[in-house]
């Protein structure tokens, strides 16, 4: 007797091939068969005229952040998500600053990438999750928030806490290279870094040092740490901002492509929307000014001359107009989530950067927004490479309903606007790009594939229907066209709805 068998669906098996049609048979939660009317399933779904993929994984998400308190990660599950890679932009939950947390109880666990992994590898999820060992955690732990280079003894500290972290489950480096204090580190202490990855078939992935002004030379940067160390490479999030940087995106990927063929492994990863999300802080106070710590920072803000001249250097990259701007989370003034600073602005008769700055104060600077700067014609471009994955670049909702519409949408959103609608590219390979591809590259041995022996990681969905519904001023709407979502051989959610079953787990590397 099966557990399950999905009957008659369109099967797009993950490689890239062609549907066909047939049924799928489901026992402890593998893939126990494939074929013609196959009969014994103690549960049956009428796959008729539906499309039956691998689940779908998220190359790059911030899940990590959610396993002790979110484990449910029903966000992630309700668009077809069924594993996730956590721990990117060199933020990992572990291994913690020593100063940050006295590390007793329940925080002994985050001392090392090992110790946290090893007290959640039995802790049931909805949604499969990996991580990355992030270099902002590593810097952090070592040496705190320090604008400087590390030395030679706190350098080595760090190789021995990434090499600890992958080998005991981690996927390999993370790098941050806008955040503090990972924009602190130059290239040479990034190629060590990224050596102890190479060491051990591990990845690199890198939030770039510059998706603006300097963007390619940012990718040039990453080319040259993957080079130099020998790891494997993924440029997190593909894109450039601001309208006169539009098009560079040509220029990247070419650059990517050369690097594969001169021998280098790299991909990319893509959400896709034409706007991007994080701190107010990160975005606007210049970033030598975040190693002194907050209450430094506040200080400059309150002094009308300091003010006036942070604001003058941040318009040299931002602007006057701050209309493009979308607060997302602003504790001092929850009345604004989902207004523009342009809207704030006018509410409070300042200028766009007094509003910033004010609401940053309010804020004791914990404040996030969106901000629209990017270009359709760009995330199209990107989406359609063959080296590039489909991400969220998030973890999952919390306690804030304003957020980035990426959390729940993305997955099906480029099913049906960039397939379906666009025909940027085929269903058959965008599948391929959302599940067998993440899985090589990160090296999910038993998922991204409907084989017979694979995990059941299963979607099923309405190719014709299946669209999201989730935007920036409404982020709660659920997907349409999702029937079923399938993690572990069990049904975690029916026409996108989580239903609370927890199949998932921490997945440890298998190099």
């Amino acid at each position: 007797m099966y557990d399950l068998i999905i009957k008659n669906g369109n099967i797009l098996d993950g490689t890239g091939s062609p549907r066909y049609i047939a049924d799928i048979a489901v026992k402890d939660g593998k893939i126990a068969r494939i074929g013609k009317d196959i009969e014994g399933g103690a549960e049956i779904i009428d796959a008729t005229g539906l499309t039956v993929t691998p689940g779908f994984i998220d190359s790059h998400s911030h899940s990590d952040n959610a396993v002790m308190k979110y484990p449910d990660m029903a966000e992630k599950v309700e668009q077809g998500i069924t594993t996730s890679v956590g721990g990117q932009c060199g933020g990992s939950v572990a291994p913690a600053a020593l100063s940050a947390y006295p590390l007793t109880g329940e925080k002994e666990c985050l001392a090392t990438m090992g110790s946290f992994l090893k007290a959640y590898e039995n802790v049931e999820l909805g949604s499969n999750l990996c991580i990355m060992v992030g270099h902002c955690s590593l810097r952090k732990a070592v040496m705190g928030i320090e604008n400087r280079e590390p030395t030679a003894e706190e350098l080595e500290k760090m190789k021995d806490l990434l090499r600890e972290g992958i080998s005991n489950g981690a996927m390999g480096l993370s790098l941050g290279l806008i955040y503090i204090p990972g924009t602190y580190a130059k290239t040479p202490e990034l190629i060590e870094l990224a050596k102890v990855a190479g060491e051990m078939n591990a990845l690199v992935v890198a939030h770039i040092r510059d998706e603006d002004n300097k963007m390619i030379e940012a990718v040039l940067e990453f080319i040259t740490i993957i080079r130099e160390s020998g790891a494997r490479g993924v440029i997190s999030h593909h894109k450039v901002t601001k309208e006169h940087n539009f098009g560079k995106v040509n220029y990247s990927l070419a650059l990517i492509d050369r690097a594969n063929e001169e021998g280098l492994e790299i991909w990319c990863d893509v959400y896709p929307y034409a706007a991007s999300s994080t701190s107010m802080s990160a975005a606007f106070i210049p970033k030598p000014m975040h190693a002194a710590g907050t209450a430094s920072m506040m200080a400059a803000l309150q002094d009308p001359e300091q003010r006036r001249e942070i604001a003058e250097t941040v318009k040299l990259r931002h602007g006057e107009n701050l209309d493009w701007v979308m607060v997302t989370s602003c504790p001092g003034h929850p009345e604004f989530k989902g207004k523009r600073i342009s809207e704030i602005a006018e509410i409070w008769g300042k200028s766009h950067y007094d509003t910033v700055y004010d609401l940053l104060l309010d804020s004791n600077l914990d404040g996030t927004a969106c901000y629209f700067t990017m270009n359709e014609a760009d995330i199209e471009k990107v989406i359609a490479h063959p080296r590039a994955m489909i991400c969220t670049d998030s973890s999952v909702m919390m306690k804030n309903p304003i957020y980035h519409p990426r959390l729940r949408g993305s997955f099906p959103r480029v099913l049906g606007r960039y397939v379906r609608e666009r025909k940027v590219t085929t269903l058959p390979e965008m599948i391929r790009k959302m599940t067998s591809m993440p899985a090589a590259v990160y090296g999910l041995k038993n998922k991204g594939l409907l084989w017979e022996g694979m995990d059941a990681d299963i979607c099923i969905f309405d190719a014709d229907k299946i669209i999201d519904h989730s935007y920036f001023d409404n982020c709660g709407l659920r997907a349409e066209g999702l029937n079923y979502v399938i993690v572990g051989g069990k049904v975690a959610a029916k026409d996108a709805v989580y239903n609370g079953t927890r199949a998932g787990r921490i997945i440890r590397n298998d190099f």
